[in-house]
């Protein structure tokens, strides 16, 4: 048999869970933030240096010094910096209550952190066993990529709950319950959310 709903004792009870939710949804990115840009500081610096090294003495390293590093330049859809961007955006949008807004800026963030997290991950799987040091680091990236990727799916769900449309955070929340796991901490709060809502009956860690 199917579990009943929670029952929910107030209104100002699933305003303050939502209010938040909100909160830590501003802390995460902040904390986020500084994992992506540590992680590229690291990845570009061992990679300039080991290109460096190898050529011959006098040869420029890059010919069109404008074009080095393209794809982290904040106009890049594979940008890093642009993702961070479209994130303070949508918290901005969030404290207007413009929620609409939030949730088409959050897509993009979750797009843009999957994609870079599938793209480090195949070349990292490509490296194996040949180049461990560059299989070694793509796999950090795509740590790093994924992590940024669920916790704005979470954000999804939070402002969903806002915008009173707690169906469409369901999806969301699962999809970071599968990548974190229930028992790491993004995990644990998605499923919370889910018992908040009432998709789910028993309470986890019980």
């Amino acid at each position: 048999m199917i579990g009943r709903r929670p029952t929910v004792a107030s209104q100002g009870c699933r305003q303050d869970a939502i209010a938040q939710g909100l909160s830590l949804l501003r802390r995460s990115w902040a904390r986020l933030v500084f994992g992506v840009l540590l992680g590229l500081i690291l990845g570009v610096g061992s990679t300039f240096w080991a290109t460096a090294q190898q050529l011959p003495a006098g040869q420029q390293l890059i010919p069109n010094p404008q074009q080095f590093r393209a794809l982290e330049q904040p106009s890049s859809a594979l940008s890093a910096l642009r993702a961070e961007q479209l994130a303070a955006e949508a918290n901005a949008a969030i404290q207007a209550q413009n929620y609409d807004q939030a949730v088409e800026l959050l897509q993009q963030v979750f797009n843009a952190y999957n994609q870079r997290s599938n793209y480090h991950q195949d070349l990292s799987r490509a490296f194996a066993g040949i180049q461990n040091r560059i299989s070694e680091e793509q796999r950090e990236l795509a740590r790093v990529a994924a992590q940024a990727r669920d916790q704005a799916a979470y954000d999804l769900a939070v402002v969903y709950r806002a915008a009173g449309r707690p169906e469409e955070a369901v999806g969301w929340l699962i999809q970071v319950i599968n990548s974190q796991s229930p028992t790491r901490e993004l995990g644990t709060q998605a499923y919370q959310q889910l018992l908040e809502i009432g998709f789910v009956s028993t309470p986890f860690p019980s």
